[in-house]
């Protein structure tokens, strides 16, 4: 068996009453968690899921996604969750491609996965939740099915679970994690200040992969883990004095909105210390202003395919608080020049690259988009970076043609796509723009026939029937886009135009 299948397993030996799960009023032990994931396991054998088969999970933060995730590891299947956020017809086409056995949802999606459900592209769909509570149908799961523990035999190379990103094409892939690289980052990087015992307040989506280490973490530290749906900075603080948390994960603009709520109520709660941040930059500005306030800020530096690459700490020192921190054990980080592939001096920018037991073994059924992102065992990151002396990473920018909209990924060509199809426009060309609280936000500059009648608002309003809100970008239009000779839009030109013109 792999380690992430004997995990909870053995934290349930090791401390069965220590509260492990909080959701609303439900309240589960390490104990009573094992013995539910248990039950789990046995009830996605009897559908018929089988080692490498996938199970889909479209659910809120609350017990219910552990739960799931944990059985399906238990039994080699390949846990596949998917963002709230997507709409029908972005969900159904990861559907089409993932092919789960069986996909748990909540009631507010069901809308979303109705298509999915009538034209049969998953043989069993469970509603999970009504709100914050479960439905009678997932609790009889547990009033049927055995809580002994499942054997499946595992090698190490085989799947964990499965994430879903895009690439600059915009088409979807499924990331994949091996057990042995899950195994290898408990044992060598996963170092939290909070021990066994501590309480964390799982706020960030757990469709992200940081949000996914933080219910990994929670097993093998001995660590608890409270739900909360409602996460408005005063709902949060709430949550963090009553439950006595002392550590959350979150998107900085979730602490944006937390420092102004802080502020008003006059203090921290005492048991709260630590605000783990990801998915996009920290400000130093912020990570001072909350240590003023007695909470020490972290960051790390990373995504779905390479995982953690490199943290920073407050023990660090704040004149490194501008920085991504240093490599996390087993990672080794080079900055490379992105047209030659040759390592550049210390302090000069150039694409990062990592090399790293962590880093996924491929994108499901892609062979060739996984050949383009490795070269010589070396993942390109297709950020802008640059080392300095003391071996602090700094992030610049980013040679991927992708947005990084506060921690979500915006894809410009899904965007270009969609518009280039309406009647109407001639061209189109979609690129980030600084934004003081986003990082970056995405914007279309669009050429339309000079007797189209199409508006901004038309091209807004079709996009938010096409693509989640957080994807929709602000619209200009323009007489025209910069060309090279061969008549191609030249994006890095237009960006200069645009940052030129803002400054």
């Amino acid at each position: 068996m792999s380690m992430m299948q004997e995990i909870l397993t053995k934290r349930a030996e090791k401390t069965p009453h220590l509260e492990a799960l909080v959701g609303g009023t439900t309240r589960y032990t390490f104990k009573q968690y094992n013995e539910r994931v248990n039950q789990m396991a046995h009830y996605l054998m009897s559908l018929g899921v089988q080692k490498g088969n996938m199970v889909g999970i479209l659910c809120k933060n609350n017990h219910p996604v552990p739960t799931i995730m944990m059985a399906a590891i238990k039994i080699g299947a390949v846990p596949v969750p998917f963002s709230w956020q997507l709409t029908a017809f972005e969900l159904e086409d990861l559907l089409q491609t993932a092919k789960p056995t069986v996909l748990f949802y909540d009631e507010e999606f069901a809308d979303h996965v109705k298509n999915a459900k009538e034209n049969q592209i998953v043989p069993h769909m469970i509603q999970a939740e009504k709100g914050f509570h479960t439905t009678e149908a997932y609790e009889q799961i547990f009033a049927e099915h055995s809580m002994e523990e499942p054997s499946v035999s595992l090698t190490g190379e085989e799947t964990a679970f499965m994430l879903f990103t895009s690439g600059t094409t915009g088409n979807a892939k499924g990331c994949m994690i091996t057990h042995d690289g899950l195994d290898a980052y408990f044992k060598e990087a996963a170092k939290r200040p909070v021990k066994e015992g501590g309480r964390f307040l799982a706020v960030h989506p757990l469709f992200h992969m940081s949000g996914i280490l933080n219910l990994f973490n929670s097993i093998t530290s001995g660590i608890t883990i409270i739900f909360e749906i409602d996460s408005t900075p005063k709902t949060i603080w709430d949550t963090i004095e009553r439950e006595g948390i002392h550590m959350m994960l979150g998107f900085p603009s979730v602490y944006t909105y937390m420092l102004e709520e802080l502020k008003e109520r006059g203090g921290k709660p005492e048991t709260f210390k630590y605000a783990a941040a990801g998915g996009t930059k920290v400000p130093a500005s912020l990570i001072y202003e909350y240590e003023k306030q007695g909470i020490f800020m972290m960051e790390g530096y990373g995504s779905t395919e390479a995982w953690v690459v490199s943290a920073w700490r407050h023990d660090m020192g704040e004149s490194k608080a501008d920085s991504v921190g240093k490599a996390v054990p087993g990672v080794q980080i080079k900055i490379a020049d992105p047209d030659t592939g040759e390592t550049l001096p210390q302090g000069e920018v150039g694409e990062i690259m990592v090399k790293s037991p962590y880093v996924f073994k491929g994108y499901w059924n892609n062979e060739e988009a996984t050949e383009q992102v490795f070269t010589d065992g070396w993942f390109h990151m297709g950020d802008a970076g640059k080392l300095d002396s003391d071996g602090f990473l700094y992030i610049m920018g980013r040679y991927k043609d992708v947005i990084v909209r506060g921690g979500d990924n915006v894809y410009p060509i899904q965007l270009e796509e969609i518009i280039q199809h309406m009647d109407g426009v001639l061209e189109v060309a979609v690129i980030g723009i600084p934004d003081d609280f986003w990082g970056e936000i995405p914007r279309a500059y669009v050429v339309k026939d000079a007797n189209s009648s199409l508006t901004e608002k038309d091209v807004i309003a079709n996009l938010q029937s096409r693509v989640a809100d957080y994807k929709v970008p602000q619209v200009e239009f323009v007489r025209e886009l910069p060309k090279n000779t061969l008549g191609k839009i030249v994006k890095r030109e237009l960006k200069d135009l645009v940052l030129g013109a803002l400054q």
